[in-house]
């Protein structure tokens, strides 16, 4: 990486660590053997594959991980997985807040089923009151992510699982917990959680691998057919390439990190200097708000030309969500929020990982400030 660039859009992707890459690299060079083959090497790879699925379980009181090719698969497994196998339709609910991987999957179920979004509330949190409203004995499925990938919001999925518990028992509650895996403790069991999606590289791990972490209900139809790999319920050749870094991921990923002291220096430097910001999601120091995603305005400056300004000076951050960012449209999470129309303009994402360091904090600091003051000038009001 290009020492002198700071990277702080870890929300989209993370930077492979070193532990990943060799790992990766073992498997690839030594590791290569199919699974499913009789032979020793073989033996030995399908053991590597269920090494990374029992600390993976272990680490979210799981009772059972379907390797996947990401987050986006893992939650379109779980949403219509779970449809799929049921005879009647009746409501699924889905925060307004979800990632399109989650909003599409509900709104592409079939007819019988009536897809509605939880409203949220100004800090991009559900509103529980609506939650509670919404859920009737017909819910068969809530879908609530762990922490919002363009606001930093945790959502309290305690008091949605309890909701469920009370008002829908038999409803499916899924979490994408993409943004919070590892970065947040979670038992999914205890959490009351029937599904919960990962990706490998939201955690410095590659791209390309995921999973779907399972409580006690498990009767889910696949989604691909074929070999029946992954208990039938994910067809296809392993990637064990894939799989060997994730596991390098999940034993690497720090436990201790300075992400929030950072991210509160990066707001609080900003908010001296431009006291025109603003933030789109919870206060920065609030426990309602994430450690590693602060999501911010400068009026009058669109976020685009903010952005471009920022990447001359080697800092690179970002619109919003990656998988929407080059859409050309406004996120569909703030207007949830009720963010102004100037803020929705100028929204910028910062997020840090484990490895951001103090200086380049600074660094950013510094580069936001200069394209800020060289652009505002500018600006139509």
């Amino acid at each position: 990486m290009n020492n002198n660039m700071v990277y702080l859009d870890n929300a989209a992707t993370t930077r492979p660590a070193r532990a990943v890459i060799d790992a990766v690299t073992i498997s690839l060079g030594e590791g290569f053997f199919n699974p499913s083959a009789l032979y020793k090497p073989s033996v030995e790879t399908a053991r590597e594959i269920e090494r990374c699925r029992k600390l993976i379980k272990s680490s979210l009181q799981a009772e059972q991980v379907v390797f996947t090719s990401g987050g986006t698969e893992a939650n379109n497994l779980a949403i219509l997985g779970h449809l799929g196998n049921l005879r009647q339709g009746g409501r699924v609910l889905y925060s307004q807040a979800e990632h399109p991987s989650v909003k599409a999957a509900c709104q592409a179920a079939p007819e019988k089923f009536e897809a509605i979004g939880i409203p949220l509330d100004a800090g991009g949190r559900i509103n529980l009151q609506s939650l509670s409203e919404l859920l009737t004995a017909d819910t068969r499925m809530v879908c609530v992510m762990q922490v919002n990938n363009e606001t930093g919001a945790i959502q309290p999925l305690g008091d949605a699982a309890e909701l469920v518990r009370e008002k829908a028992p038999d409803a499916w509650f899924h979490v994408d917990g993409v943004q919070g895996f590892l970065r947040l403790p979670m038992r999914i069991k205890d959490a009351g959680i029937d599904s919960y999606a990962l990706s490998g590289h939201k955690i410095h791990g590659p791209k390309g691998i995921g999973a779907l972490a399972l409580g006690g209900k498990r009767n889910l139809e696949p989604r691909l057919f074929g070999g029946g790999q992954e208990a039938g319920l994910r067809s296809g050749t392993e990637n064990t390439p894939g799989i060997a870094g994730l596991f390098a991921a999940v034993l690497d990923f720090p436990g201790e990190n300075w992400m929030r002291s950072h991210k509160l220096r990066l707001y609080e430097h900003l908010k001296a200097a431009i006291p025109t910001l603003s933030i789109n999601g919870p206060e920065p120091d609030s426990l309602d708000a994430c450690d590693h995603i602060i999501n911010l305005s400068f009026p009058p400056v669109r976020a685009e030309t903010m952005l471009h300004a920022m990447e001359a000076k080697g800092v690179y951050v970002s619109h919003g969500s990656a998988c929407s960012s080059r859409k050309n449209r406004h996120s569909e999470t703030l207007k949830a929020m009720g963010v102004s129309r100037a803020a929705l303009a100028g929204a910028i994402r910062f997020s840090l990982s484990p490895y951001t360091t103090e200086k380049e904090i600074e660094l950013a600091v510094r580069a936001t400030i200069e394209a800020y003051e060289a652009l505002k000038a500018f600006t139509r009001r």
